[in-house]
Formats: structure tokens, C-alpha cells, sequence
């Protein structure tokens, strides 16, 4: 799913914090994946209002997916420490 820069017309990607991975485990490396920056190799950070807006229509379904996987991930860790202590 990669969109393109709106600039160069290079393909973008979402930004990831290796901070927050560790801070925040896969849980918080996801979240902030959701809902950072987008840049292109060339041309850098982008925000999104730099995008038509059917692309930053696609980028919020994507990121509310990404939101969606963190709240299975979380309760399914939960659930299964649940059985394990039972």
C-alpha cells in the first residue's frame, strides 16, 4: 500500500519510531506506525494535507486497520494471560 509523494511522485512510507517500539513494545510501535508521518526517500517528511484527499481518505482507513490490529493484539495477550493463570 504505498502512495505516491506528491511532490516527486516517489513512493512513501509510514515513519516508524524504533524509540517507541522499544518503549512501547509491538503494541506502542504499531500506534505510533497509525498515526505518524508519512515521508519520501527524496523530498522527506509530508503531511497529509499534501495529499488529494481520496488518498488521505485511504491513509485513515489504513491507519484506523492499524488501530483495529493493536486493539485485537491487546486484548488476545490479555485473554491468553487470563487462560494461563487460570
Amino acid at each position: 500500500m504505498a502512495y505516491q509523494c506528491p511532490r516527486c511522485g516517489d513512493p512513501v512510507s509510514r515513519k516508524y519510531s524504533s524509540t517507541a517500539q522499544i518503549a512501547g513494545g509491538l503494541v506502542g510501535g504499531l500506534l505510533v506506525a497509525a498515526f505518524g508521518s508519512f515521508g519520501c526517500k527524496k523530498c522527506g517528511k509530508i503531511p497529509r494535507s499534501e495529499f488529494p484527499s481520496e488518498v488521505q481518505t485511504r491513509m485513515m482507513l489504513g491507519s484506523l486497520a492499524l488501530l483495529a490490529g493493536v486493539v485485537v493484539l491487546f486484548v488476545a495477550v490479555v485473554g491468553l494471560l487470563v487462560v494461563l493463570r487460570g
